[in-house]
């Protein structure tokens, strides 16, 4: 009796073997692991994305994640991507969090990519201080401190968490469209004189997709991406919330239980969300981004991800047009505003012994899944004009270009700007702790940098 139960539990086993062999025939299993983590402050403290916010937050309108996936065996050498619902984060802190995992996990550098989502209605991570001006007190500073420190250990604790979950899947790539994106840059005579809507400038629409599934075809995980600022909600919001990223993350969340959705941000640095300054106006481009989402996944013939990418990382030196001498500091300190409290900073720094930075190292980096699908990180807040020209340099539709990644400490403008001037420009830098734009060659140096990582990783 104890042997024919033996036998029978022993063919039980065969058949089920046998069918998860033949479940999907000819498909191509990657080894993907996904987690995430609530990263919402424990502790009311004032918000970042917008200077006229002088208090902590009232409430929290929606929770704040941090999530991971990781696609790859340990054989592979697994690659990271994390989204955070931040406004920003310092490459400081994205390299302290590199060296534990290349210490403990074995994770190299150039296989983990941090990015952020901006929103505006989250807490500053030490990227954007300035933005509180001379509003902030010993116990708000400490509060950021504080922040970052637990942020970096749930961080940690978020890819080991991925890394243990790991589990043969299905990884499909495609591309969408969404519309609330537009161009912010007005402009008079060729001349930046605000911000306000522009339905003729130039936007990046595209609305790219990555959907992991198990064996059976259940969703476990999507990233997608869209080039747009995280402002539809306004500095009149104190509360916490992920804006239209967070808004969207929860509706594909409801949509496909057990799944975790990612959302990473393209190049929208001058784009903001259309209409904006109301919570319905949130719920109504996340509901546009979720259809959008669904109807690839379940109307459109999905293109397979066989591999795990080939990686490439490096910091590129970039030149800031002029930094002012001490006494032009002491003029400009004068001024009540980001650029006189910029100067103020930099008179103390000076003060102290120190000097100021004529230079900058900018964050790249290229993920390339061989013919399937080439994904770019950037550094920092891009204009649109990156992506644009980055598809015509690769000749590849099949580009995906994240900005907000790795480190997020200044607008990057592009060259066709620099005549027009304005905040993108020059008027940021100061409330990034950068002592002016940059050169003019500053594109260039970033695409002809780029293109040879990515020649560099193809080969």
């Amino acid at each position: 009796m104890k042997r024919t139960i033996l036998l029978l539990f022993l063919m039980a086993a065969t058949m089920l073997s046998m069918a998860k062999v033949i479940e999907i025939p000819g498909k191509n299993f990657v080894d993907v692991g996904i987690s995430k983590v609530d990263i919402t402050p424990e502790v009311p403290m004032r918000l970042s994305g917008y200077g006229s916010r002088t208090e902590v937050y009232d409430s929290v309108g929606q929770k704040l994640w941090a999530k991971a996936m990781v696609m790859g065996s340990d054989e592979e050498a697994p690659v990271v991507m994390i989204s955070m619902d931040l406004v920003g984060f310092t490459a400081a802190m994205a390299e302290r969090l590199s060296k534990k995992l290349a210490e403990t996990a074995g994770l190299p550098r150039e296989n983990i990519a941090f990015m952020a989502t901006h929103t505006h209605s989250g807490p500053e991570a030490g990227a954007l201080v300035n933005i509180f001006g001379n509003h902030m007190s010993g116990e708000h500073i400490g509060q950021i401190v504080a922040y970052i420190d637990l942020l970096e250990k749930k961080l940690e604790q978020l890819v080991w968490d991925a890394l243990n979950n790991r589990q043969p899947s299905l990884v499909y790539t495609g591309k969408g469209a969404v519309g609330f994106a537009m161009n912010r840059r007005v402009l008079k005579d060729g001349k930046w004189t605000g911000f306000g809507e522009t339905p003729d400038g130039p936007v990046e629409h595209d609305l790219p997709l990555i959907h992991v599934t198990d064996g059976k075809g259940k969703t476990r995980a999507m990233l997608i991406n869209y080039a747009c600022h995280g402002t539809t909600l306004t500095g009149e919001h104190n509360f916490v919330h992920g804006d239209w990223m967070g808004s969207t993350q929860v509706n594909l969340e409801k949509l496909y239980p057990g799944a975790i959705a990612l959302i990473s941000i393209g190049c929208g640095a001058d784009s903001n969300p259309t209409p904006r300054g109301k919570t319905e106006h949130v719920e109504a481009h996340a509901g546009e981004v979720t259809r959008e989402v669904e109807r690839l996944i379940q109307k459109t013939k999905l293109r397979e991800i066989t591999r795990v990418p080939k990686t490439g990382f490096e910091y590129i030196t970039l030149t800031f047009d002029k930094v002012p001498d001490h006494q032009e500091f002491i003029v400009q300190a004068r001024e009540n505003n980001a650029a006189g409290l910029y100067a103020r900073n930099s008179l103390e720094t000076i003060a102290r012994g120190g000097s100021i930075p004529a230079t900058y190292e900018y964050p790249i980096q290229v993920f390339s899944f061989g013919g399937e699908l080439t994904m770019v990180f950037m550094g920092g807040e891009v204009v649109v004009d990156y992506v644009h020209r980055l598809k015509k340099e690769l000749n590849n539709q099949d580009l995906w270009v994240n900005a907000y990644a790795n480190d997020v400490t200044c607008y990057v403008a592009s060259q066709r700007m620099y005549d027009e001037g304005g905040y993108e420009v020059d008027g940021s830098m100061w409330y990034y702790n950068k002592p002016s734009r940059f050169v003019k060659e500053t594109e260039n140096t970033i695409i002809s940098r780029i293109l040879m990582l990515h020649e560099k990783v193809t080969k």
